[in-house]
């Protein structure tokens, strides 16, 4: 049993301490010397008295839990008692049902008239039975199992040792008897016994087998052989078992107790079902006694009594004390070296202020910095990440704080590594790139060095991707427009000298045949009609690029536009082994032209396709952002060159055999119309990937 700890003088002590120092902290304010002297006479007093009061208490508590393991060991011999009553109860049913059927067995062959004593000493050990007597309406023994011993009746006789409730079955108040345990004429045997009326009422039918091991079973696992395996444990004084009149069972050792009569909470005990306890002197030692009543199908057997050595209780109230006694001095040292330092803390509270404040500033300045701004020491290690940071790095400050810089940036890290170990000068600005999972950032760093011993570095990063992006897709729309202008000027140019050649090909092929070289002279004008039709379909392509396209912007459901260019690819998916996934966070409402924007996502799409080897995937993965929409398309396919990535948008360019070049150029200008971005990523043999980023606003 584990003593309650006292806690009553560390709380009210901590407390007291706390209060203390809020006082200090919180205000202005120093205090006198003898200020101090009566708060530590008044902690003192207090100690003290709550010392007292929790001893008194923990004592209080150690009997309260004495109580209840003693309540608890009482009522499990008290339950394991009644248990075995049960079980004894139980056995002497089984044998009752077992000798009644073998009774009603030889009650149908006595019937039959043929039953002799053969038969029924061959029955009787068959079923291990003792006796079986069988007399008529009389009372007269007319058949028997055994042979009679002397001092038995023998056939033809009565017995004055019948039972007497054989005379209620003989004269037919009952059809049958339980007799059960009876002294045997043997000395010292018992038997179990039923009676069971013959045939027609012609007498009755007695058997009994013989009670040992009916005896020794109860020996085994009666209330007395529990009350001794209980009180061998350590601690039980004594275990007894009594009623009004004396022991009904006791453990070893105890054969005289105070009775029932002569005790008022015994008495008190046996007529109410509930435990009792008392300090008691047994055999001149005192000893924690619990008292219950034992009661079983309604009969009052009598009461347990359990004596238990107080000797564990004595050592835990030792042992109380002695933490009381240490507690008590502990807290007085924590005490005195509070207080002793209340004049520091006085002293430590201006500038503590002072540096909250800066610090406050400090944070919130950069907390509202639209540029990240990481600070590192010499080794490159963390000790500052604002929120910028965090929504740059795609990372927490918690996860960075106090671990090396190349861990989340190693671009970042190697670019400064190096320009420090060259030397440079205490502030430095350069750029690099942030290589991420979806695309790559653009990072404009100025990195300024302190001249302290700490010798950290704070870094200010600017995102410089998006400005970058949007030149780069100025400098396309600029470059294809520019194209585009030259292209109508130089198509209106040429399309009616080659409309005049088309025709003269045509009265040439219709209307002249020369008188040699026929065949030849036909192959010529019609290949030349062919060259000149090409031509027109090309300037009609020019023409159509640079007419303005006019957008029809309507609102659909993003679910079931992206469903139905799946299904137009599934099919081409499945021939060619290619895994084609399309993915989205949510549904939600579109605001494009739907027709274009099918252009250009076929255009993609089927790009993809091509670039992308059998067994490979295409995904398509597209979400709603703030006010944007965002599609994304990657393959993992041939992928494109760095020479080539930055011509894919130029009119005429392909590397395909039979591709046009002005299927990513009409992309191109479809998203711009949609004031939207089209940026594409792409590594040799690792596929390429498409991002759009398109305002969700039909005002377009």
């Amino acid at each position: 049993m584990e003593s309650p700890p006292p806690v009553l003088n560390q709380t009210f002590v901590v407390i007291l301490n706390r209060f203390l120092l809020s006082l200090i902290m919180k205000n202005k304010f120093r205090l006198h010397p003898k200020v101090i002297i009566i708060i530590s006479f008044f902690m003192g007093i207090v100690m003290i008295a709550s010392a007292y009061f929790e001893l008194s208490e923990s004592k209080k508590e150690i009997y309260r839990l004495f109580d209840r393991e003693a309540a608890s060991l009482i009522e499990t011999i008290r339950l394991s008692s009644i248990n075995t009553l049960h079980a004894s109860d139980e056995i002497e049913n089984l044998l009752t049902d077992r000798l009644l059927d073998n009774a009603r067995f030889i009650r149908h062959l006595d019937s039959s008239g043929r039953l002799t004593e053969k038969d029924l000493a061959a029955y009787a050990k068959m079923n291990s039975l003792f006796r079986i007597n069988i007399l008529n309406a009389e009372g007269i023994r007319v058949l028997s199992n055994g042979v009679p011993t002397p001092g038995y009746f023998r056939k033809g006789e009565s017995s004055s040792r019948r039972p007497k409730e054989i005379n209620e079955l003989l004269s037919g108040k009952t059809d049958q008897v339980v007799v059960g345990l009876r002294e045997s004429r043997i000395a010292g045997e018992q038997r179990f016994a039923v009676a069971l009326a013959r045939a027609n009422k012609k007498g009755a039918i007695i058997i009994n087998l013989d009670a040992a091991s009916l005896l020794e079973f109860r020996k085994n696992i009666g209330i007395g052989k529990i009350v001794q395996d209980i009180a061998s444990n350590p601690g039980i004084v004594y275990i007894v078992l009594q009623d009004s009149v004396g022991i009904v069972a006791a453990s070893k050792g105890v054969t005289k107790i105070n009775s029932v009569i002569e005790d008022e909470l015994l008495q008190q005990a046996l007529t109410i079902d509930k435990p009792f306890t008392r300090e008691f002197t047994f055999k001149g030692n005192k000893v924690y006694e619990v008292i219950q009543q034992l009661s079983y199908e309604g009969e009052n057997i009598g009461i347990f009594r359990i004596g238990l050595a107080m000797d564990e209780i004595r050592n835990l109230e030792t042992r109380m004390v002695r933490r009381v006694v240490i507690l008590f001095f502990l807290l007085a040292a924590i005490s005195i070296i509070v207080l002793s330092i209340v004049f520091t803390m006085q002293n430590l509270k201006s500038v503590s202020t002072e540096l909250s404040k800066f610090k406050t500033f400090t944070g919130t300045v950069l907390g509202n910095m639209g540029e990240a701004v990481i600070v590192v020491d010499k080794d490159f290690i963390v000790s500052l990440f604002n929120k910028q940071a965090e929504k740059l790095f795609h990372t927490s400050s918690e996860e960075v704080l106090n671990r090396h810089l190349k861990f989340f940036a190693k671009d970042l890290f190697e670019a400064l590594e190096k320009l420090i170990f060259q030397g440079a000068a205490n502030v430095i600005e350069f750029s690099t790139e942030l290589l991420q999972s979806d695309k790559t950032k653009y990072l404009s760093v100025t990195a300024s060095q302190s001249d302290d011993q700490g010798g950290s570095t704070t870094l200010v990063i600017k995102d410089l991707t998006e400005a970058r992006l949007l030149e780069e897709q100025k400098k396309r729309n600029e470059k294809l427009s520019a194209m585009g202008e030259l292209a109508s000027g130089v198509a209106h140019e040429i399309r009616n000298p080659i409309n005049a050649i088309g025709m003269i090909a045509q009265r040439l092929g219709r209307e002249f045949t020369p008188t040699e070289g026929s065949a030849e002279y036909h192959d010529i004008t019609k290949v030349l009609k062919t060259e000149v039709e090409r031509i027109n379909k090309i300037i009609t392509q020019f023409l159509n690029y640079a007419k303005p396209i006019e957008l029809q912007i309507q609102k659909i459901n993003s679910g079931e536009f992206f469903n139905e260019l799946s299904l137009l690819f599934s099919e081409q998916a499945k021939q060619r082994s290619i895994h084609f996934d399309v993915t989205a966070a949510t549904e939600f409402e579109m605001k494009v032209d739907p027709e274009l924007m099918k252009q250009t996502l076929l255009n993609l799409l089927q790009n993809a396709f091509d670039a992308t080897p059998e067994n490979g995937s295409v995904k398509l993965n597209y979400y709603k952002k703030d006010s944007n929409i965002l599609i994304i398309i990657s393959d993992d396919g041939k992928g494109i060159s760095e020479e080539n990535l930055s011509k894919i948008f130029n009119l005429y360019f392909t590397t395909k055999k039979e591709g046009n070049g002005l299927g990513l150029s009409i992309a191109q200008k479809i998203i711009d119309q949609h004031h939207g971005t089209i940026h594409v990523t792409s590594k040799l043999n690792h596929g390429t990937t498409f991002t759009l980023n398109i305002p969700n606003n039909e005002k377009l």
